[in-house]
């Protein structure tokens, strides 16, 4: 009888032992991630530093009206990517369907998007890791990639040739393009390039540390032509047709200058400097300037006609390089300028990522100085943007943009 009541309670010990380890296990889960988080040298994916907003999120919860169940978008303002991106290209195909090519930021593969239904078609499928710029020639047709080389501080940069798949003959009447990839061909560029720009037709402008000049040169690297030497090398590219708008790189506690730089006499000529902070805009045609620069504690924004020499502030204030001019309606502007202005400390802070922004769109006619609200992310879709990288579609029905916080890729619709 004893022996019986012995494993009785034996039995039982270990049936409260093992309940207890499951409840502890099962039921407190944070206590042994934190213990798995301890062995990881990095933690988990969430604490790499990546953006707040969740891109595995289909576009959030209040985000989630702006397409219908076919995808299509209902409203003007929608995201393009999910995904990070390197850098982005809009343009017709055809008639009447407007597509954005962009460049994946963790593959380094290109997707083509329909801006009318957002239907996403991968067009190359080669992976080319940690691609953090990447700048497409107007047609879309050739790209350049630059990558850090095994995570050093060495930068690689190599021209892109893409070649669309053979049509084949659907019927008798009309041929029809085959789902097929792209064919692509590369080049490696070669220098310590440090800041890029694309210009008209084939042309890339670049600046190379190493040698101390800006050049050009077609998009594959060939045909080199030095067009100005100097000791200084940190500049910002800006293509006007052939020529270039360069200017210093900003901060606010040093005095900037901005000049034009004519390609075929290779002369320049000083536009506006010295200004503490100071981005700059021009148009296409390179007669009106549109500049920001700090003052005291905050940033003043203004265009500049060149002919004219008339020259207007614009309000809100923002960073230049958050804008982009019109071509078809001269003299309008469309930028993304933050909701609570800019601080002291600006631009830097911008640059290294310590400040980050959640921009309203505006649309400037600076020719009347009306402005016009186009679009309020935060308010509309509770997301933070913060407009980097403006494009125009040709006909101007859409403007493209990267949010630099989480650096997906957003479409507006204009008309």
């Amino acid at each position: 009888m004893k022996k019986i009541i012995i494993i009785s309670i034996t039995v039982l010990l270990i049936l409260l032992v093992t309940f207890f380890g499951w409840y502890l296990i099962v039921k407190s889960p944070d206590s042994s991630a934190e213990a798995i988080r301890g062995i990881l040298p990095f933690g988990t994916a969430g604490d790499t530093g990546q953006p707040t907003t969740n891109p595995s999120t289909p576009l959030g919860a209040s985000d989630q009206s702006t397409t219908d169940e076919f995808g299509k978008p209902t409203a003007s303002l929608f995201r393009i990517s999910m995904e990070p991106v390197a850098g982005a290209v809009i343009l017709n195909k055809g008639t009447s369907t407007v597509v954005v090519r962009y460049v994946d930021r963790a593959t380094g593969h290109i997707y083509e998007s329909n801006l009318t239904t957002l239907a996403k078609t991968k067009i190359t499928n080669q992976t080319l890791p940690k691609i953090y710029e990447a700048y497409f020639r107007s047609d879309g047709n050739a790209v350049l990639f630059r990558s850090l080389q095994n995570d050093s501080d060495t930068v690689e940069n190599f021209s892109l040739s893409l070649t669309p798949p053979k049509a084949t003959l659907a019927s008798t009447s009309s041929p029809q393009a085959t789902d097929g990839l792209y064919t692509v061909s590369a080049t490696a560029l070669r220098g310590d390039i440090n800041a890029v720009a694309v210009g008209s037709g084939n042309t890339l402008f670049y600046a190379l540390r190493d040698t101390k000049t800006l050049v050009s040169s077609a998009f594959n690297g060939t045909g080199v032509k030095t067009l100005f030497t100097s000791p200084f090398t940190d500049w910002h590219l800006v293509p006007v047709g052939n020529n270039l708008v360069i200017y210093t790189k900003a901060s606010a506690y040093v005095p900037g200058y901005a000049y034009t730089l004519n390609t075929a006499s290779r002369t320049l000529t000083k536009i506006i400097g010295p200004l503490n902070g100071l981005t700059v805009r021009p148009n296409a045609s390179g007669n009106r300037i549109l500049y920001s620069y700090t003052e005291g504690s905050g940033t003043k924004l203004f265009a500049n006609n060149l002919q004219s020499k008339d020259v207007s502030e614009i309000f809100p204030p923002t960073l230049a390089e958050k804008c982009v001019w019109s071509v078809k309606n001269v003299g309008v502007v469309f930028c993304g300028a933050p909701t609570s202005g800019l601080g002291s400390g600006e631009p830097d802070n911008w640059y290294r990522g310590a400040t980050h922004f959640s921009d309203r769109i505006w649309r400037f006619d600076t020719n009347t100085d009306i402005a016009e609200v186009l679009a309020e992310p935060k308010q509309n879709l509770d997301i933070d943007i913060d407009v980097l990288d403006l494009k125009l579609s040709p006909n101007e029905d859409y403007l493209i943009f990267i949010n630099k916080n989480d650096l997906t890729l957003w479409g507006l619709k204009l008309e």
